[in-house]
């Protein structure tokens, strides 16, 4: 009787495990994962034939790979817009990757006698998800290869990231892959996946994700040419910044008061920076307020966003405008509406400066600081 007693109580407490087990596992991880959530095994799913999966490849439940990791991923904020019961509004992606979203809009306006532009595929990484509307890759004008490189695939999710898990930062890619030359992964900590605006993955100031070394070397496995590339004219990435540069990002708050911050509360989601290899994983901290350190690093995405952003080049901010305020999308005259302007800046609004002489200009002064008293800052 005690043997069966101590096997029903084994039982049980294996039965726990298992089911403690099951709903702590990630999606992605290996093993004994949701295989079903993105592969179908005979064309079908309860019971009726699936009419993208002759397209997909791989017995994917989408016509391709991207738009199978947006079956989940859209609603979670990294393809805003896209309709449906639980669909965010259209731009309320607030990631610190950004929000695919972008891709799909392009702003045109007039400005001194000519007609000027903001198109969808200069926003971002130009992924193929054709059952979400983004037919891209290499098929669009001007994007047969990478930036600074010379990768040259139809870009997908599973480009950058492997769907099938790892135990990297966001899962990103550690091996060669379909052309890219991923030479070293990125250590860092980041915020949760649910990115919509109020959510607990929607970046701010004192909640983003957290970098400590090596994105930009990262990046560097397709934008060869684009890292430490000074003797190229190009501006440095996963490169130290000098005691100038630090001192004057930790004291710049915005034009309106260029030498009034501290370390402590200096950090800005719209220029973050890596810590640096002096430090290690303990120093992570995805709340912190505080600016850079002596051993602080400019990286790619200190002015890139990794997914897409609202302007040209995937910038955190308008890099074709010297104020923010004229920053596209202008919520008018250029075919934008004003959520989207309010959303392009994560929520943040800013004055004209034609009404405030001390509008934000440029965040490139964040570590230049050309727009303090008399134009005189560090840099």
């Amino acid at each position: 009787m005690k043997f069966i007693k101590l096997l029903l109580v084994i039982m049980a407490a294996a039965m726990i495990a298992l089911a403690l087990g099951g709903n702590a596992l990630a999606f992605h991880d290996g093993g004994v994962a949701y295989c079903a959530g993105c592969h179908t095994m005979h064309n079908s799913q309860d019971g009726s034939p699936i009419a993208s999966a002759q397209y997909g490849g791989h017995l994917l439940l989408q016509q391709d790979s991207s738009s199978t990791c947006l079956r989940c991923h859209a609603d979670y904020g990294q393809l805003s817009g896209m309709g449906g019961e639980n669909s965010p509004l259209p731009g309320t992606g607030y990631g610190s990757g950004g929000d695919f979203y972008w891709l799909k809009r392009t702003f045109t306006w007039s400005a001194h006698g000519h007609e000027s532009s903001s198109t969808g595929d200069s926003h971002g990484h130009n992924i193929v998800a054709g059952d979400f509307g983004l037919p891209m890759g290499d098929q669009t004008p001007g994007m047969g290869t990478a930036p600074g490189g010379s990768y040259n695939g139809d870009l997908s999710c599973a480009s950058c990231h492997d769907p099938h898990g790892n135990t990297n930062f966001r899962m990103l890619r550690d091996a060669p892959y379909d052309g890219a030359n991923f030479r070293t992964v990125p250590v860092a900590q980041g915020t949760s996946r649910r990115t919509i605006a109020g959510t607990t993955g929607a970046v701010t100031d004192s909640n983003h994700t957290a970098f400590l070394k090596d994105m930009s070397e990262w990046c560097a496995g397709c934008h060869t040419t684009f890292i430490n590339g000074v003797g190229a004219r190009m501006h440095p990435a996963d490169h130290a910044m000098s005691t100038d540069y630090v001192n004057q990002y930790n004291q710049y708050v915005s034009s309106a008061n260029p030498e009034g911050g501290s370390q402590a509360t200096a950090y800005n989601e719209l220029v973050p920076f890596q810590l640096g290899a002096s430090k290690s994983e303990s120093d992570l901290n995805t709340q912190s307020t505080e600016g850079p350190l002596g051993s602080g690093e400019v990286m790619c995405l200190s002015c890139h966003r990794a997914h897409a952003s609202a302007f040209q080049d995937a910038g955190r901010w308008d890099f074709t405008t010297e104020f923010l305020y004229d920053s596209h999308p202008a919520g008018s005259g250029d075919g934008s509406t004003p959520e989207e302007r309010l959303h392009s800046y994560y929520g943040r609004t800013w004055t004209d400066p034609e009404v405030d002489e001390l509008s934000q200009r440029s965040l490139c002064n964040k570590c230049h600081g050309k727009d303090g008293p008399h134009g005189t800052g560090e840099g």
